[in-house]
């Protein structure tokens, strides 16, 4: 993935933050399936928009510790793989209308 389409999905993640499972592009989840781990890319997209969720949860800007933004990455990541495993099997995936970068019942 390119500098400019990393830039673009950056901007996604911060606002469209709320998007559902069901509306991440492929490009996105393929990019986080093609690593045994996250990429700094995708550390920073998962980063990025679980901060802008909560902001939005909370209804305002909140200071998150760090060790709760790594744990939203792995969790988010991991997700991203079994939804792009469940794409391209065509399968239906439970978590399909749920908020992306929530990591509510991911733990």
């Amino acid at each position: 993935m390119d500098a400019e389409a990393q830039t673009q999905y950056l901007q996604m993640a911060e606002e469209q933050s709320d998007i559902l499972c069901a509306q991440v592009p492929d490009i996105i989840l393929e990019f986080a399936s093609a690593e045994a781990e996250p990429t700094p890319f995708m550390e920073e997209f998962f980063a990025t928009g679980y901060a802008a969720w909560m902001n939005l949860k909370h209804g305002r800007r909140i200071n998150l510790p760090q060790g709760l933004i790594d744990r939203a990455i792995l969790v988010l990541w991991n997700r991203a793989g079994l939804l792009y495993t469940d794409r391209i099997t065509g399968k239906e995936n439970a978590d399909s209308d749920k908020p992306f970068f929530s990591d509510e019942g991911l733990y």
